[in-house]
């Protein structure tokens, strides 16, 4: 083999191993990684993912919803049928539990301050079609939602 030949394999070999190990290091097993903490507002308790529960529900027209409860509420974002963001609808959360009319579809958040909100949406079917009421995952044992009504 020529100098140049091996110098190039052995340099190809060499990224490899490192993007083994960079990737490796990064696929650990969540119980081998600490918990992640996300900051949030003054004042208020940082929340851990240990306590959020998420559910992906389809809600019609190739639309899904991705409905995440957390100790400071529910929230939910929607997705195209590639799984894509649909940033037109933008999010639903406390302060915005439902769609705008202008919107294409309906969704709604009731009992956005309760303890076991539902999504309410209708997506296809005209204004004689049923709605349909789907509940947000519960959080994990030992994890409360705050300020509940």
């Amino acid at each position: 083999m020529r100098m140049h030949t091996r110098a190039a394999l052995a340099a190809a070999i060499a990224a490899a191993a490192l993007t083994g190990a960079l990737l490796a290091s990064t696929a650990a097993a969540p119980e081998d990684r600490a918990p992640a903490v996300f900051a949030t507002a003054a004042g208020r308790a940082p929340v851990s993912k240990a306590c959020i529960a998420s559910l992906e529900a389809d809600i019609g027209a190739g639309t899904t919803a991705l409905m995440t409860l957390s100790t400071s509420g529910p929230t939910v974002t929607f997705k195209n049928g590639p799984g894509h963001p649909v940033p037109s609808l933008g999010k639903l959360d406390r302060k915005h539990p439902k769609l705008p009319a202008s919107a294409g579809i309906y969704a709604e958040i009731l009992k956005p301050y309760g303890t076991a909100p539902q999504l309410r949406t209708k997506v296809e079917g005209g204004p004689r079609a049923q709605y349909q009421v789907q509940d947000f995952p519960k959080l994990p044992k030992g994890c409360k939602v705050t300020g509940t009504k």
